[in-house]
């Protein structure tokens, strides 16, 4: 999987760009709804499929003592990311200047570095831009305006109970993993690296710390 870090590095991907868009915090069920509609309709359209995601989660720069515990850390999200077979993934760096930027500047570039931008994909409370004040009606009204489709999608449910990281945090948080796993669509993961403790055979060691995913289930 290309990594991007950009938005102007959208310029030498070709185009038609399609683009699924969102925080994706812990890759669950909902947002693999948005990210497997962009690339169906990349392929259908002889496309380049991206997904767009943001690093840190933006509740961590904008409200750091109340955002919530992350279901799934950056390289984590990156690796679930890759599991679905996506070949383009754009990381943006959000910091508070970022965070200053207006919803309309912030697609404006968007559609001013893809060669074409012809759809961009995001589930359907998604805001974005300086005080959170773009939505799916924003969204749609500056594609009419640039020439680009917007597909929403709906609410994706598991027996009766909308699919959302909150949802799942909190089913995490009670210990319910079998709950949390149904949302997830796989069963609860933690990334991490292992540290290994004082050993009598020394074993030589390529420098890379050992990475391992603990699954957590009842």
């Amino acid at each position: 999987m290309e990594i991007l870090h950009s938005i102007p590095e959208l310029a030498r991907l070709p185009g038609p760009l399609f683009l699924a868009i969102g925080v994706f915090d812990g890759v669950h069920l909902g947002h693999r709804a948005v990210i497997s509609t962009s690339a169906q309709n990349a392929k259908a359209a002889a496309g380049t499929p991206v997904v767009v995601t943001f690093d840190p989660h933006p509740a961590k720069v904008l409200r750091p003592q109340d955002a919530p515990h992350l279901l799934t850390a950056t390289a984590h999200k990156i690796a679930l990311i890759e599991a679905l077979g996506v070949e383009h993934l754009l990381v943006i760096h959000f910091d508070l200047e970022f965070a200053s930027t207006p919803p309309g500047e912030f697609v404006n570039a968007l559609v001013e570095n893809s060669k074409p931008l012809r759809q961009i994909c995001v589930g359907h409370e998604w805001s974005f831009g300086k005080n959170r004040a773009g939505n799916l009606e924003l969204l749609q009204n500056l594609g009419a305006e640039n020439n680009f489709e917007v597909v929403g999608i709906k609410p994706v449910r598991v027996n009766g109970s909308v699919v959302s990281s909150t949802a799942i945090r909190s089913a995490v948080e009670k210990g319910d993993f079998a709950r949390a796993a149904e949302m997830l669509g796989r069963d609860y993961t933690i990334l991490g690296t292992v540290v290994h403790g004082h050993r009598e055979q020394p074993r030589i060691s390529d420098g890379e710390p050992e990475r391992t995913q603990r699954t957590i289930s009842t």
